[in-house]
């Protein structure tokens, strides 16, 4: 199992790896003499870049999971919560 601190971190990569190399395909088929280098050197500045995009993404769903909800959706969440209690039988103290 991945842990959370991890988690983040992989999905950087392979947001850096996957958009990285569609960036530098379309790239390299819209300018094909473009020196290697070049290309070296424009490919590790995407990755960096998607890395930390990747990285942003799981930040904000983390932060997403936290946030608090209206009450509207609090109630909602709670009435679900007991009657998915009551259906498996549990104890009748609530009143």
């Amino acid at each position: 199992m991945i842990a959370k601190n991890n988690l983040g971190h992989l999905l950087g990569v392979c947001y850096g790896a996957v958009f990285a190399t569609f960036v530098m395909a379309g790239l390299h088929s819209y300018w094909p003499d473009m020196s290697v280098w070049v290309l070296v050197l424009l490919s590790a500045a995407f990755f960096v870049a998607f890395y930390f995009a990747g990285l942003w993404v799981h930040v904000r769903n983390e932060q997403n999971k936290k946030l608090p909800i209206n009450s509207k959706e609090l109630r909602r969440r709670t009435k679900e919560f007991y009657d998915r209690l009551d259906s498996q039988g549990g104890p009748q103290s609530r009143q």
